[in-house]
């Protein structure tokens, strides 16, 4: 070595590295931080609550309907004496279109329920023989809307009511969330009163 070289040491030259070799340090230590990164949340648990609240926001972000319950509004059912034993339900018309519901249809329910005897009048007024009172007939309402209107999933009263010809069985279809059920055709003489309604509707007629 000479004198100069002596002197002056510079050190060794550093080699220059390619830029692939460059580029292929660069992504190599990308890729161990993203591994690190999914290392360490790869154990988190998340609560229940939180998973829950992310479920319904998916739930409602792509089926806003579902959960959704529509309300039906009906006016008090306007009882009026008819005779000695018999009452008439003025408004009867009124309370099955809000309902969606055929008049014929709540009818058979109706005097299936009290176990007694009626008839529609040409004005659409429906006619019981019996002494009920509005109470009455306001609790018949609220059951049959659970058994032949409000849909059991969802509890959405936006449903319609259809029979299978080839079963020949009755479902309520709900427009809400697409859910089905079948219910109980009405025959003449099925009560699904408690002993109580079944003691006042006998009263009623005596």
């Amino acid at each position: 070595m000479s004198d100069v070289e002596e002197q002056f040491d510079f050190g060794k030259k550093k080699s220059k590295k390619s830029k692939k070799q460059a580029a292929e340090a660069d992504a190599g230590g990308a890729s161990s931080s993203s591994g690190l990164a999914s290392e360490s949340t790869r154990g988190v648990v998340y609560p229940y609550e939180t998973l829950l609240g992310r479920l319904h926001e998916l739930i409602n972000e792509k089926n806003p309907s579902i959960g959704v319950k529509s309300t039906i509004t009906l006016r008090p059912p306007q009882i009026v004496r008819v005779g000695s034993k018999k009452v008439g339900f003025v408004n009867f018309a009124e309370a099955c279109e809000a309902l969606n519901r055929s008049q014929d249809h709540v009818f058979q329910f109706f005097i299936a329920e009290l176990g007694t005897t009626g008839s529609i009048t040409s004005d659409f007024q429906l006619i019981l023989k019996g002494r009920y009172t509005q109470k009455h007939f306001e609790s018949l309402l609220r059951r049959y809307i659970v058994e032949y209107v409000q849909c059991s999933m969802c509890k959405s009263r936006k449903t319609v009511f259809v029979r299978d010809a080839a079963t020949r069985l009755s479902m309520v279809s709900c427009q809400n969330c697409g859910a089905s059920k079948s219910v109980n055709a009405i025959k003449s003489g099925f009560h699904a009163t408690t002993k109580a309604d079944r003691r006042a509707a006998k009263e009623a007629t005596a």
